[in-house]
């Protein structure tokens, strides 16, 4: 008589497990967050529910978790982009290597990027909340530097920094969702071309 082995998860250290487990809820999300369930994270980890269950009491602990873990790592993708000063590079180059590094960031973690910048429906509100926040620290930098970069190139004293701020922010949020929602046409390469055009049309 033949029987069927069960399949059992490869043990592997409990941070380690953590992140695989956090990395499958993430994956599911896009389809909304009414899938995200601790059967269908268990099965997209291919491991058993006990195994999910020794590192989450239960949904709302593994959907908070990730959600704090994905902002806490957003956030660092967009300070890491924002340049600290025009010492090395005139404020237009600056600006145009932000949104490629920011462009980059996006495509190298979508699933991410498509929750901050395209949450789908059922994202808790607590998040939404969080990636304001975070928003608003962003752009009261970028209106700093936006204050500063026009007092380095001169001639445009005149021009809103915190519109110009708020322009630039903008800009490099619709080059991710483009990447994001239509990565054949718009692709890095383009967005970043585009935004340096852009960004040297100021000098």
């Amino acid at each position: 008589m033949s029987t069927t082995r069960r399949k059992y998860a490869r043990r592997l250290p409990p941070e380690q497990r953590r992140e695989q487990l956090l990395d499958a809820a993430l994956s599911l999300i896009p389809a909304g967050f009414d899938t995200v369930t601790m059967e269908s994270v268990a099965k997209r980890a291919e491991v058993t529910k006990p195994v999910l269950y020794d590192l989450f009491a239960n949904r709302g602990e593994l959907i908070g978790a990730l959600l704090e873990r994905e902002a806490g790592r957003a956030t660092e993708q967009v300070l890491a982009a924002l340049p600290t000063d025009f010492a090395t590079r005139s404020p237009d180059d600056a600006f145009a290597d932000a949104v490629r590094v920011f462009v980059h960031a996006v495509v190298e973690a979508p699933d991410r990027w498509r929750l901050v910048l395209l949450p789908p429906e059922g994202t808790p509100h607590e998040f939404r909340d969080q990636v304001e926040l975070v928003r608003a620290g962003v752009l009261a930098q970028i209106e700093d530097l936006a204050a500063l970069g026009l007092k380095e190139l001169g001639r445009l004293d005149d021009l809103d920094s915190a519109l110009l701020g708020h322009a630039m922010l903008a800009l490099a949020e619709m080059s991710g969702r483009l990447v994001l929602t239509d990565p054949d046409r718009f692709t890095p390469d383009r967005l970043v071309a585009f935004v340096t055009r852009i960004a040297h049309g100021l000098r």
